[in-house]
């Protein structure tokens, strides 16, 4: 048997190797995203922080030298104090502090004719910005903590910066 075969060279067309091509890459990029989104379900990031701004009121609740106590989304009570004679933009007149004082976790409260918080179970002092002044919590040095303050210039709401973590919200 003698046959004669022509080998033809056959080349593929280019509309079949593009399209080879492209669906490779999809492959790729498809099973990759998934690889990545199993891979992050097994090993969670840590998540930054998440803030949210809490709306405590207007200006015209907040009257200069007072100090008002307002809850956030975990129940935690925080010191919303105006302070007298802070120029510049209205949220550097205000002060949001915890109300529990760091030594024990006794409710600390605002004494207006002395600027400071008095913490009323070991006369723990802090000056108005939160910084342990005397008693233990200044042996210890363990300041009260903070919160940022808001305030929108159009309507005067005031806002605190709280955390966002709902899943501890009371």
């Amino acid at each position: 048997m003698n046959a004669d075969f022509k080998t033809e060279k056959v080349r593929p067309a280019r509309r079949g190797v593009i399209a080879t091509i492209l669906m490779g890459f999809g492959l790729i990029a498809g099973y990759g995203l998934g690889a990545i989104h199993f891979f992050r379900y097994l090993v969670p990031l840590r998540r930054s922080d998440i803030r949210r701004e809490m709306f405590i009121g207007t200006l015209e609740t907040f009257p200069v030298g007072q100090s008002v106590t307002v809850k956030d989304l975990r129940g935690q009570e925080i010191a919303v104090t105006r302070i007298p004679g802070s120029g510049g933009k209205p949220e550097d007149s205000f002060k949001a502090l915890s109300s529990i004082c760091p030594h024990l976790g006794c409710k600390v409260h605002w004494s207006a004719g002395d600027q400071q918080f008095v913490c009323p179970c070991h006369m723990g002092i802090f000056d108005k910005d939160g910084m342990a002044v005397s008693g233990p919590p200044a042996k210890e040095n363990k300041n009260l903590a903070t919160f940022d303050v808001k305030v929108n210039s159009d309507n005067g709401w005031v806002y605190v910066m709280v955390s966002g973590d709902d899943d501890h919200a009371a």
